[in-house]
This record gives structure tokens, C-alpha cells and sequence, in this order.
């Protein structure tokens, strides 16, 4: 298995300057500038890059000074990089509150607003002040790029207050399969349905969290039998059809078959999930001699923010089929000559 670290970042800039009210002044545009944001994405990705990031959401609020709780300012607010290259969000502008402590919570997925899990905003209690997604589902049903953004504390000043940046990263693990043959130079190997099964695919997120996620949980139990387990699905693009070199006169070189990108909630796992895929074996005559699925298990470690690729070689063993062999014993491989009778000819009379 290789592991390749991806750390995708989109730098937000949100420009908040002071008014003198201790309330948030939504009514109120000519005390104070109106919030603005500037972006960039510094290591791009398949889903998201500089020049086509052009939407996020964002959360959180301020502290009063001398109180517990928090004034939620942003809820799931919608910010659009306009055609100018301008940020502007929808609803009223809103302004900064002196002395108060404020902290801001973003994420994008891939440009949609999240339909498989609930973000908030926490305003009281021990989780006050922090940025939560409860029930955040990652399979079929769901596969995107989820990355997520946080300021830190900032103290609200009447004047000079410093734009806010925000560091978009991944928070989610990324997994895709690479093939090759196994097999000698002729044979073709059609790979299909590649899935990884047994994952989880529910838990929540929380800003609190040095590790992010927590309540780890699957929506359908795992049952061979019933063909009941949860899984995401590996695309392939492009030839779906692996060989090995070929060597000689006219030589070729492999052509091996890489999956597309698959999203996983980062999980220690400590038991098995699976990776599926068909095969179908064509000789060098174009008989398919072997068509079935195969199943391999692990018990992976996914960190936050990093992509694996996992490289399997499909041979004979792993097909289920096994190469005609000859064999000659090295000390009675040609048995010995049958020694006959003598015979006598006789020649005239």
C-alpha cells in the first residue's frame, strides 16, 4: 500500500471592520465596513482548485466580554465568488462588536451545501463556541470533498481590525485502487465493480476535536448472506483492461487500471472491511477462461487529510485459476527400453 499525502488549502479572508454598539448591527451600515472575503487555493485537488473554488459556507459568532455564551452572527451563510472575483454572501452585512470574542467556522463541499448531515453553530454549554456536523454520512449516497476552515479567537476592536484569514482543509480520508497483471504477456484482465464494503459511514464532526471525528457508525450492518453491507463505489475512467509487458520483437509496455477517488471519514478500523472487484480472464486465443468477483479484506488506519493508494496485483492464485504445468521425473522420466528375445532368421533351406 502506498500512501500519498494531498493537503488541498483555500486561504479566506474575512475583512470585518469596528462599530461602537455592543449588539450586532445589522441595521446599522454606516458604522462600519461591510464584511468582505478573499480566497485562494494553495495545492489543488480533483474536486477543488484556485480557479474553480467559488463557494463556501460559514458559521459562528461572538463572545460578549464578561459572558459564557455566544450571539450566533453567521449560520450556514451562503459566500459566492462573483465573476469579478469579489466574495459576497447573502442576507444583511454584518459588523464587529468591540471587545468581543469572536470565531468562524467554513466548509465546502464541493460547492453544495451539505444534505447528509447537520452543521451548527454551538452557542451554549461545554461546546460553546465551536463548530459541529452531527450524523455526517460518507458511501454512495454521499462522496465529496469536504474541507472545513476555522479562524481561531478574535478580539473585536472599535478600529483596525485585521482581515480574517481562513485555511480550508480536507478532513476527510481518500482512497483509490490500482491494477495490475499479474498473469504472462497475452492474457487481459477486465476489472469491474470495484467497491470497498464494511466502511463507516456515519459519525460527527466537531471543531473541539484534535482528531475531528468521533461516534464512528455504520447505517447497515455488514451480511454476506443477504448481501447487506455499506460501501462506496470505485469508478473506473477510461480501459478497464490490465496487461503485462510484453517483451521481444514487438514489445509493450503494462497497462494497469487506476480507480477514480473514493471519500472516507478518517477511522482507526479493528475490524475487517472489504475490497471487491470482478474479473474477467481472456487468454491469448480471446477465451474468457475465468469470470467471478473477488474479495480481499483489511483492517486500515485512514488519517485526516491524506490519500491512500492501495496496489493489487491480480495473478492466477488470486483469480482462482492455476496454469497448466508439466513435469518429468528426474530419475525415471524416460523409462527404460523393453529388451526382447532374441530371434533367429533363417536363410534358405
Amino acid at each position: 500500500m502506498s500512501k500519498v499525502l494531498n493537503i488541498f488549502c483555500v486561504a479566506g479572508v474575512l475583512a470585518l471592520t469596528s462599530c461602537s454598539n455592543s449588539d450586532v448591527l445589522n441595521e446599522n451600515p454606516e458604522s462600519g465596513s461591510v464584511i468582505g472575503f478573499n480566497s485562494y487555493v494553495s495545492n489543488s485537488s480533483r474536486a477543488v482548485a484556485n480557479e474553480n473554488f467559488t463557494k463556501f459556507f460559514v458559521y459562528g459568532g461572538y463572545q460578549p466580554k464578561d459572558a459564557t455564551d455566544y450571539h450566533t452572527v453567521f449560520s450556514g451563510v451562503e459566500v459566492s465568488k462573483s465573476v469579478d472575483n469579489k466574495w459576497t454572501y447573502s442576507g444583511a452585512s454584518k459588523y464587529w462588536v468591540a471587545d468581543a470574542s469572536y470565531k468562524f467556522y467554513a466548509y465546502s463541499c464541493e460547492h453544495i451545501e451539505l444534505s447528509k448531515g447537520a452543521p451548527s453553530f454551538v452557542t451554549t454549554a461545554d461546546d460553546a463556541g465551536h463548530f459541529k456536523i452531527t450524523d455526517y454520512i460518507c458511501g454512495d449516497a454521499h462522496q465529496h470533498d469536504l474541507v472545513f476552515a476555522e479562524s481561531g479567537a478574535i478580539t473585536g476592536k472599535e478600529t483596525g481590525n485585521s482581515a480574517v484569514s481562513l485555511t480550508f482543509k480536507h478532513v476527510l480520508s481518500k482512497v483509490n485502487v490500482k491494477f495490475k497483471s499479474g498473469f504472462p504477456a497475452g492474457f487481459k484482465i477486465n476489472i469491474s465493480d470495484v467497491q470497498i464494503r464494511n466502511m463507516y459511514d456515519k459519525a460527527n464532526f466537531s471543531s473541539k476535536l484534535a482528531e475531528r471525528w468521533s461516534d464512528h457508525s455504520r447505517t447497515v450492518a455488514y451480511d454476506a448472506a443477504s448481501s447487506k453491507w455499506t460501501k462506496t463505489t470505485l469508478n473506473i475512467t477510461g480501459t478497464n483492461t490490465i496487461e503485462a509487458a510484453v517483451t521481444g520483437d514487438t514489445p509493450k509496455d503494462a497497462v494497469d487500471v487506476t480507480t477514480d477517488t473514493g471519500y472516507f471519514i478518517p477511522a482507526a478500523y479493528t475490524d475487517n472491511i472489504y475490497l471487491n472487484f470482478k474479473i474477467a480472464v481472456v487468454d491469448s486465443e480471446g477465451t474468457t477462461i475465468k469470470s467471478d468477483y473477488i474479495q480481499g479484506s483489511f483492517t486500515p488506519t485512514w488519517s485526516i487529510s491524506t490519500a491512500y493508494t492501495y496496489n493489487v496485483t491480480v495473478n492466477g492464485s488470486a483469480a482462482g485459476v492455476e496454469a497448466i504445468e508439466f513435469t518429468v521425473d528426474a530419475d525415471n522420466g524416460i523409462e527404460e527400453w523393453t529388451e526382447s528375445p532374441a530371434n533367429d532368421f533363417n536363410f534358405g533351406s
